[in-house]
């Protein structure tokens, strides 16, 4: 018998108070339990996987909960997508060509 949840209900909670230095994630999506487990893994010191919750009948890994420093949450004001313009477009392709040059040199 196999657990799934639909879109909607695959919730990623962040909390933090203004008294503790660190926060939380709880998650139940499968994407964001990988990339808190790949910084848990990269960054033990800084990430952590507290508790998770199991399915029942077959053992699946369901939720889990991390905590980290909550100096890492960031908060954005504009999309990353920004436009460029051609002077900037010409900037950035010379850039990546001279690196290329240069890590492609024995």
């Amino acid at each position: 018998m196999g657990y799934s949840l639909s879109a909607y209900e695959r919730a990623t909670i962040i909390s933090f108070n203004e008294e503790e230095e660190r926060a939380v994630v709880t998650t139940v999506s499968p994407v964001w339990m990988r990339k808190f487990d790949r910084l848990c893994e990269e960054n033990p010191e800084q990430f952590s996987c507290e508790e998770w919750d199991t399915q029942w009948l077959d053992g699946k890994i369901i939720q889990k909960r991390y905590t980290f420093p909550k100096r890492f949450i960031t908060i954005r004001s504009r999309d990353r997508k920004q436009e460029l313009t051609e002077e900037q477009r010409e900037i950035i392709g010379r850039r990546l060509r001279e690196s290329r040059k240069i890590n492609s040199t024995p």
